[in-house]
């Protein structure tokens, strides 16, 4: 009887991951972009969920949408600037945090869970 090569199923076992930085930069992980096609991606669109605080991503081709930022590459990985989204909703990191990726296909978005971020309310005080 030959022998019959035995080669392992090829599962990465790596979760879409996404982080966000103290700049605004939400730069999302090669396993998402592998997951949810963001190779051809070229702009996004932001929203949040302030009830259930979710942060939606929206894939667009289209520059002229309202909202849509454009989207960089960076080797395997997909980002996009977006300091004033964080700022509108309150959202602050005194660190870089990364959160799983989930998805919406109702609404046809990815969805990043910020449940345990506590949202800034109102002005913060000066420091002196």
């Amino acid at each position: 009887m030959p022998f019959e090569k035995y080669v392992p199923p090829q599962t990465s076992g790596v979760r879409p991951r996404a982080t966000i930085r103290p700049s605004g930069l939400i730069s999302f992980d090669a396993a998402t972009v592998e997951a949810f096609g963001l190779k051809s991606a070229a702009y996004a669109v932001l929203f949040f969920d302030k009830t259930r605080k979710l942060v939606g991503v929206q894939i667009s081709k289209n520059a002229s949408e309202d909202g849509a930022l454009k989207l960089s590459r960076r080797r395997r990985s997909v980002s996009l600037k977006a300091p004033q989204f964080l700022e509108q909703y309150g959202l602050s990191f005194d660190e870089a945090q990364r959160f799983d990726v989930g998805q919406d296909p109702s609404n046809k978005m990815l969805t990043i869970s910020l449940k345990h971020i506590k949202r800034r309310r109102g002005r913060r005080p000066k420091k002196s």
